[in-house]
């Protein structure tokens, strides 16, 4: 079967209202193949409503964060508006409030219950909501004209209790109809609006097409027109598979923006379409569009496999996830040049629907392949190809690259090599390809793609021991930021369990996959020793034991015990693991190795210094490539340090779980070759402690020395203790039997780089004699004649055990001992404060004093100014005049003469009555308090950018004693501050109360006189 028979099975395309979408025939196909299973708890198809369910894990609907707080919130694991407020005004961290907070509430939240109007009249109580005073709004606006009118009698003696309550016309709209026309106070708005520009229209039509009330979580069709609306709703169920978490408001959204469009099959662009969307929005809209458009071209019987550009997501090609692809993924296969192969591709991916990497993979193989063919005669047509061909199709893999022109790998390369060929056996199969040559064949002895020996002598991976060392002083930074698991775990959680996968990887080498699939009882002891119980899956070799110290073993049992008390909040399937998944749309039961590679990613990204090993010509440390920390590269770490300690290779490739140890050698930088050539030729260099040549040879080198820092020791004594029997307590610059090694060059030199780099900072920061005399210093070292390979270590090296002993017998079969450490972080001057303890401390405080003196002065001449003036005198009115901040007008010296200007001013002037202000009198003080919390503000910063200047500039002129004491003056007069800016803040909060009681008062009385006159009106 040829590649046009193959195509000529697709459906034929139609001819009735093909190009008309808005034709009969494209809704009716629509309502046709639409799913009425789609989410039957969350959509209401008779009223075009979607209500996102906190019960559906798929939609991003959920209850606020707040523990006491029932509100529905959309997106989820957010704070409702109410208590998002409070939680900014709350001293209390993010966890803890949301632990701890109860919201009392004076409305009733969205959904919520109201209780009864508390009116009762011949025992039946009015059945409608509270709306103010515990009454309804009618029996409120009664009482308010009766109060307000001062009416005779009672007015329960004409209110009656009401029965029922009216629902809004306007369709699943939740809000009672208690306002004009029988509408809630939503729809009464806007149809007010629309009488305006349609003064005849009436309630009922205007109604039915209105949608009701959102809430966030909320979203209707109706607004839309009669087609679109049934494209969005086709659309929507089509993407839904596709989307990892379906969000309303992003639909609401596109509804709003989509107001006056007719149809999304269209030939302009999602911006053109809606150019005030935001990037989230647009984005949901392609993918609605894209379905439509899959959708329409079924419809009109045009197949998308028969273009060369293929749409892999509405072929419904399948991913690693059961989500599909959730991107935009298109195809153009105009890049193959052959017509035959370009049809082979495409008939294999129509019929087969392959995966995402198998696709990806096989498409690789056909661009390379066609590349190769084309620069060879006669191959567009498949029945004169030949056996070189093949041959030059096969090289082309041999050589092939990756996308940033690095050479591929042999696994890469294998891979694509294989899914070409597959592809040529699935022509012939299914007979797509049928003229294709017989010629056209791989040969299995010929046409193979060698694999590459690995390089002994290239760089290793691991990360080096200082660098680590770093790492863990920044721990604490682990699971913050831009953690993968936010939605699901608090960040305290969220740290433990990154903080515990990054112990196992750096203490057990396991690779990435392993360690997230651990099993929850993963810990097993025997005869007191802890083993970790771990699953080799590359080599499908499961319950292996691996030996684990008692600080990781300790780290583990702490993160099962947060476990236990979490396990009611992860998903079930992960229940059997250590690291469970932390959604339930995750593929496997444990935590993805993407969650941790990206974590620790982002993690070596945030940590502000990170420096490698060595130093520069200045002597100052080199910054590590932070692109080198990841996951895999712990593993090498693990190696590496174990072939430093002297680990026996043997014992190491258990501990690595390798088959092979030419495995285990690559894990590590120095191998047995290199070794033994350092050996043979460092025997022919050895030096005595005074720098005089004494050569022996390779095995009298190896029988007669043991491995001390920097060299070498031959002291019979300690040779055969294996370096644990020094007379003289090794100090082995100063012994006889001292061979220096010349491979330390480098290490000595940068070592002494480093002490001369620390006596230079202690004379630049003036420290103290003793420091400059230390031992070990560089220039103590060299006035005594001592030779840089000669040097001294810093440190004793540690007593060796037994077993330690008899793997340094030969040091040529034992890993290269480590390089003393640098100095200790204590000895590091510049870790030291940098600051001068001579001084004097009163230079700061008698510039505070004289700008205190100079500001009370310029109040008391603003005073007098206003007074003689005959301005109303106020505090806020004075600081302005002078300058100054408000607090200081109600500090002692000052307060007292504006109080008695104040009173010189208006004798007899009684306070005013609070109860009785206007709301333009609110107002006022509301932007009086306003101004005054700006004033106070920008006191605060130019007294903060001051006080850091004048301490910038006397700062080396204190002691430790006067600058706490100037820290505590400066942070009593910023709690000072502090007080008046939360009782200005307090001030305008209840202000802002009163002012919207106002307002509701004003609205309600507004609502009582309309009706009033309507009824009125209506009696006439």
């Amino acid at each position: 079967m040829s590649v046009s028979s193959a195509l000529s099975r697709l459906p034929a395309p139609r001819t009735d209202n093909a190009g008309d979408p808005d034709g009969g025939g494209w809704p009716a196909w629509l309502q046709d193949h639409l799913d009425l299973t789609w989410r039957t708890s969350e959509w209401r198809q008779d009223c075009w409503l979607f209500t996102g369910s906190v019960y559906e894990p798929r939609s991003s609907v959920s209850l606020c964060r707040t523990a006491a707080c029932d509100t529905v919130v959309s997106p989820a694991n957010i704070f409702c508006p109410f208590c998002k407020e409070e939680q900014k005004r709350s001293p209390l961290p993010v966890a803890e409030f949301a632990r701890t907070f109860v919201p009392v509430r004076n409305r009733v939240a969205f959904g919520g219950v109201p209780e009864q109007c508390r009116f009762t009249k011949d025992g039946q109580r009015c059945v409608r909501p509270r709306h103010c005073k515990e009454l309804c709004s009618t029996h409120y606006t009664q009482w308010k004209t009766h109060t307000t009118r001062k009416a005779a009698g009672r007015w329960e003696d004409t209110a009656v209790p009401y029965a029922d309550t009216p629902a809004c016309p306007a369709p699943a709209c939740p809000l009672p109809g208690l306002y004009g026309r029988g509408l809630c106070r939503q729809h009464a708005q806007r149809f007010r609006e629309h009488r305006r520009t349609h003064p005849d229209a009436a309630v009922a039509p205007w109604a039915a097409q209105q949608p009701p009330y959102l809430a966030p979580h909320q979203f209707s069709l109706l607004p839309l027109p009669e087609p679109l609306r049934w494209e969005v709703l086709y659309g929507l169920q089509q993407v839904d598979p596709w989307l990892r978490i379906f969000e309303p408001p992003q639909v609401r959204r596109m509804v709003r923006d989509l107001a006056g469009t007719g149809t999304l099959i269209g030939d302009i662009t999602d911006q053109q379409m809606c150019p005030r969307s935001t990037v989230a929005v647009l984005r949901m809209l392609g993918r609605v569009r894209t379905a439509v458009r899959a959708g329409h071209a079924q419809y009109t019987g045009t197949a998308p496999a028969q273009d060369d550009v293929l749409d892999l997501r509405a072929l419904g090609q399948r991913s690693r996830t059961p989500a599909g692809i959730r991107h935009h993924k298109t195809v153009d296969l105009r890049t193959i040049r052959q017509p035959w192969l370009r049809g082979l591709l495409r008939t294999w991916t129509v019929q087969q629907r392959p995966g995402a990497d198998e696709f990806a993979r096989t498409l690789r193989g056909v661009e390379l392949a066609s590349r190769a063919l084309a620069q060879r005669p006669g191959t567009d047509d498949p029945a004169r190809l030949r056996y070189d061909d093949v041959t030059a199709v096969v090289e082309a893999f041999r050589t092939a690259l990756k996308l940033d022109g690095e050479p591929a790998g042999w696994n890469y390369r294998m891979s694509i090599s294989s899914h070409f060929f597959a592809l040529i056996d699935y022509g012939r199969r299914s007979g797509t390809a049928d003229t294709l040559s017989a010629a056209f064949v791989r040969d299995p002895a010929l046409h193979r793609i060698p694999e590459q020996e690995a390089n002994e002598d290239e760089i290793g991976k691991a990360i080096p021991e200082p660098v680590i060392r770093q790492l863990d002083a920044h721990l604490h930074l682990l699971g913050l930021g831009r953690a993968r698991g936010q939605r699901t775990l608090a960040p305290e959680d969220l740290q433990l369990m990154y903080g515990t996968l990054y112990i196992l990887l750096r203490d057990t080498g396991r690779r990435p996959l392993e360690v997230c699939s651990l099993p929850r009882d993963c810990l097993e002891t025997r005869n007191d020793q802890i083993s970790l119980v771990w699953n080799n899956h590359k080599a499908r070799r499961h319950r292996r034991r691996l030996p684990i110290t008692t600080p990781t073993a300790h780290a583990i049992r702490t993160w099962q015990e947060r476990r236990e008390q979490l396990h009611t909040s992860l998903p079930p399937t992960g229940a059997d693991y250590l690291f469970p998944a932390l959604t339930h749309l995750a593929t496997r039961p444990y935590l993805h190795t993407s969650y941790l590679s990206e974590t620790l990613r982002d993690w070596a990204d945030a940590i502000p210094h990170l420096h490698g090993e060595g130093t520069d010509t200045q002597g100052n440390p080199l910054p590590y490539d932070r692109s080198l920390i990841y996951a895999y590269a712990f593993r090498h770490s693990y190696a590496q340090r174990h072939a430093d300690a002297g680990t026996p290779l043997d014992v190491l490739r258990e501990l690595m779980d390798h088959k092979s140890v030419s495995t285990t050698q690559r894990y590590y930088t120095v191998s047995l070759k290199r070794k033994r050539d350092a050996v043979t030729k460092l025997a022919a260099h050895v030096v005595d402690n005074h720098g005089r040549p004494s050569p022996s040879s390779d095995t009298a080198y190896e029988l007669r020395s043991v491995a001390v820092p920097y060299g070498g020791c031959t002291e019979p004594s300690n040779v055969k203790a294996a370096g644990g029997s020094c007379p003289i307590r090794f100090q082995c610059a100063g012994c006889g039997f001292y061979r220096p090694d010349p491979s330390y060059l480098p290490a000595i030199e940068q070592h002494i780089n480093e002490l001369r780099a620390d006596r230079e900072t202690a004379q630049a920061m003036d420290a103290a004699e003793f420091v400059h005399h230390r031992p070990h210093r560089p220039d103590h070292r060299l006035r005594a004649g001592h030779r840089p390979h000669a040097a001294p270590p810093r440190r004793p090296p540690r007593r060796t055990t037994s077993g330690d002993r008899r793997s340094q017998h030969h040091p040529a079969q034992s890993p290269r001992r480590p390089h003393p450490h640098p100095p200790a972080a204590h000895h590091r001057l510049q870790d030291r404060p940098g600051m001068n303890p001579r001084g004097n401390p009163h230079t700061l405080a008698q510039a505070r004093r004289r700008a205190s003196l100079d500001k009370r002065q310029r109040a008391l001449t603003a005073l007098t100014t206003l007074e003689q003036q005959g301005k109303k005198i106020t505090h806020a009115a004075v600081a302005r005049t002078a300058g100054v901040s408000t607090w200081l007008t109600y500090t002692e010296g000052v307060r007292e003469h504006i109080e008695a200007a104040q009173q010189r001013q208006h004798p007899t002037t009684p306070s005013p009555d609070r109860t009785r202000s206007t709301t333009a009198t609110l107002r006022t003080e509301l932007e009086l308090a306003r101004q005054e919390i700006r004033t106070l503000r920008e006191d605060r910063d130019r007294m903060k950018q001051a006080v850091q200047h004048q301490l910038g500039q006397q700062l080396d002129d204190f002691d430790t004693r006067h600058l706490t004491e100037r820290v505590d003056e400066l942070t009593r007069n910023n709690q000072r501050l502090e007080d008046s800016l939360q009782q200005a803040t307090d001030d305008n909060h209840r202000l802002r109360a009163r002012v919207a009681t106002l307002e509701t008062d004003l609205a309600a009385a507004r609502t009582s006189l309309r009706r009033m006159i309507r009824e009125e009106n209506t009696n006439r």
